[in-house]
């Protein structure tokens, strides 16, 4: 498998309130060929996973999903689009894996964003001494994390947006080829239709007036 995946936006937004990790990217699955990513996690980790086919044939794909014991989580056959959430019971890597081993010419791009949170937060020890004060970080903290997480996702769907409108216009772009291919088709037949009916009306004049030269001959 020699696909290198085309890196957008990666690993970034890392927040220092929380220990989160965010990635967006999106990258081609050629023919007959799988494509596979790789997410280390943690235990308790939650991970939020989006995808998208954008471009390419029909813009479908097959995806599979397995946690750290390689056993399969999530499946998508030939879909255009997907979200799955996975709490993380065991420490290890994730593998996430798109595959076109169906189509056996079409080469298709994917966008996909991973969300992973571990739910943890880093706290200025010395700045928190006090009990009330530690509890109002902690709770400044979260809102801001939350905040955060809204902020991305509301990127994400920027990004779904802009790939949506992307294939929108790559369709619409394809209808006005076939629609000028087909005016073009019916005007070279229009020519070649006129062309015949007038050298039909010709050899129906010419053929008129051999007939009266031979009349008046006789």
């Amino acid at each position: 498998m020699n696909t290198t995946p085309i890196l957008l936006i990666s690993m970034f937004l890392i927040s220092r309130c929380s220990a989160t990790k965010e990635t967006a990217l999106t990258f081609q699955v050629p023919a007959r060929k799988e494509q596979c990513f790789y997410e280390d996690v943690k235990e308790e980790d939650e991970i939020e996973l989006d995808f998208q086919v954008v471009d390419g044939g029909d813009l479908d794909i097959d995806f599979q999903a397995f946690d750290t014991a390689l056993k399969r989580i999530a499946v998508n056959k030939r879909e255009q689009y997907g979200t799955h959430t996975f709490t993380v019971k065991t420490s290890g890597v994730y593998k996430f894996c798109f595959s076109n081993k169906f189509s056996k010419l079409t080469t298709k791009t994917v966008f996909m964003d991973v969300y992973v949170d571990d739910g943890t937060y880093e706290e200025d020890k010395e700045a928190v001494e006090d009990a009330d004060l530690k509890s109002g970080f902690s709770s400044l903290h979260k809102r801001v994390d939350n905040i955060k997480s809204q902020l991305f996702k509301t990127q994400v769907q920027l990004q779904l947006s802009k790939a949506q409108r992307n294939k929108d216009m790559k369709i619409q772009r394809n209808n006005k080829t076939r629609v000028d291919r087909w005016s073009m088709v019916q005007c070279v037949f229009m020519v070649l239709m006129a062309t015949v009916q007038v050298y039909l009306l010709k050899q129906m004049f010419k053929e008129d007036k051999t007939s009266k030269r031979q009349a008046a001959k006789i």
